[in-house]
């Protein structure tokens, strides 16, 4: 069974390191590709598709951004299943207000070293609790690119998905920071984990990733 990988915002496959997963998938990178201007996501992810062997079975795992990535994916090609992990399956309520406010912060010149600076804030909002995590988010902050950051986030902020993708199966983090447990509805909860806990508590998401992914439940 093929296994697509969607990464967080900027991310790329380190983030995935630590999961360990069995033998019986064939595990697949999606890597970004640069946005074009003012490009929708339902787009940006019609590009990617090249990406995908869609004659034959696959699945999808999005974690974060990659998560609305894989459910923008599936009303264009149909895995068999999504698993998404730190994400949301549908667009999280947000004012008008926050949405120009949203914009008009990512717009301005200072915008880009802020985003991709990393501090005490940085660290919190991420759930980077230990020197490893923290050197992990410093890494892919510096290595991302701005541009697509800050084009990410502004679609992130006014994607108005309303329903589910089909086969969607959702991994959550208690202590999420920056998606707050509280805006979503997990199909299983990780105690204590942040938005990093695939890197962090990889054991524990390799395990329920290994057995949502079997291929002869399909």
């Amino acid at each position: 069974m093929n296994v697509y990988f969607l990464s967080g915002l900027g991310a790329d496959k380190r983030v995935f390191s630590q999961l360990t997963l069995d033998d019986q998938f064939i595990i697949h990178h999606i890597e970004w590709i640069k946005p074009l201007k003012k490009e929708l996501l339902s787009h940006y992810a019609g590009r990617l598709v090249a990406q995908i062997d869609t004659t034959q079975a696959f699945q999808l795992v999005g974690l974060s951004f990659g998560g609305i990535i894989a459910s923008e994916l599936s009303n264009i090609v149909h895995p068999e299943q999504i698993v998404i992990i730190s994400s949301t399956p549908t667009g999280v309520p947000i004012s008008k207000f926050y949405r120009g406010l949203v914009k008009f912060l990512l717009l301005s010149p200072f915008a880009a070293p802020l985003l991709k600076s990393t501090n005490s804030l940085t660290y919190k909002f991420f759930g980077a609790d230990t020197p490893e995590l923290k050197t992990l988010l410093k890494d892919i902050l510096h290595d991302t690119d701005s541009k697509f950051l800050k084009w990410a986030l502004i679609r992130m902020s006014s994607w108005e998905r309303k329903t589910r993708a089909e086969n969607l199966y959702h991994i959550h983090g208690s202590a999420d920071r920056l998606i707050s447990i509280k805006l979503v509805k997990p199909d299983v909860v990780i105690e204590g984990g942040g938005h990093l806990m695939v890197y962090a508590q990889a054991k524990q998401i390799s395990a329920i990733l290994n057995k949502k992914l079997k291929s002869e439940e399909y």
